[in-house]
């Protein structure tokens, strides 16, 4: 089980954290696109609101970000790749 972070401090710690997972992968030679799947197991009814984008912003530059909703079917609710 996930828990989904709340706060936007919890948010900046993956951020920097997943960006520095990138940094060591590629110093090692691995030059391939690291994805962070991100899958909502609840969805409230205004999911649509969400800003999707504002979600990893800085390592959206070295990866892709995907949010899927497994409640439905594992529906693509936003994808990175649609920015590239």
């Amino acid at each position: 089980m996930v828990i989904f972070p709340q706060r936007a401090e919890q948010w900046d710690a993956i951020d920097k954290e997943l960006c520095r997972l990138v940094d060591r992968l590629c110093a090692t030679g691995y030059h391939h696109i690291l994805e962070v799947e991100l899958r909502f197991t609840e969805v409230k009814a205004d999911v649509g609101k969400h800003d999707f984008t504002k979600f990893l912003p800085k390592f959206r530059e070295k990866g892709v970000v995907t949010v899927i909703d497994a409640v439905h079917n594992d529906r693509i609710l936003h994808s990175s790749t649609q920015n590239r």
